[in-house]
């Protein structure tokens, strides 16, 4: 598989890969390992994302990490966290789709995307998106939440290609879509 297109947007900034010493052994399926391996993560993205690359441990499973003692976190393989600590996991019994797992609700997982590569295409488009605000808007148009609904709905419409079932109800992004709309609504009634 040729990854080149995916990693031309992250030229400028590090991407953590895995070592398949490290991958092998944890129940990943072939594609999963060998994307963590040849492309990687970044070790911090928008929506205030950071992965494994920020911490020298080896990949872990959340029973182990947490010592939770329950079972199927055994199958919850931690590569990283959301900007409120949440764990974000590949769920090994699940084909490795990627998750969030809720830290003050028992671990409970919430859909994130299909796998780790449609997760980078969200954390790429999202970075566009960013980027794009803020040439065209602003320096500080993103912290503003001042971006278009042209803007948005680009955003949305990329996403939705790259991985519907990501935009389903109560995933993730669709989360994270919300809370840009609400702080846009925010900062646009302090005005």
């Amino acid at each position: 598989m040729d990854y080149k297109e995916l990693i031309k947007d992250w030229e400028s900034e590090k991407l953590f890969k895995f070592s398949i010493h490290d991958l092998s052994g944890k129940g990943l399926n072939e594609e999963t390992a060998d994307f963590l391996s040849s492309v990687g993560l970044p070790t911090s993205a928008a929506p205030f994302l950071s992965f494994a690359g920020d911490s020298e441990k080896e990949l872990s499973s959340i029973f182990d990490t947490f010592e939770t003692g329950e079972d199927s976190h055994k199958y919850y393989l931690s590569i990283g966290s959301d900007g409120v600590g949440d764990p974000v996991c590949i769920d090994l019994q699940n084909e490795c789709q990627v998750v969030t797992l809720n830290h003050e609700e028992d671990f409970e997982p919430t859909f994130m995307n299909s796998s780790v590569k449609e997760l980078f295409q969200f954390l790429t488009l999202y970075k566009i998106f960013v980027e794009e605000v803020i040439r065209v808007n602003g320096e500080d148009a993103f912290l503003d939440a001042d971006f278009t609904d042209s803007q948005y709905e680009e955003l949305n419409k990329a996403m939705e290609a790259a991985d519907n079932k990501a935009l389903r109800t109560n995933t993730f992004w669709v989360q994270e879509l919300a809370q840009l709309l609400g702080n846009r609504e925010y900062y646009q009634n302090q005005k």
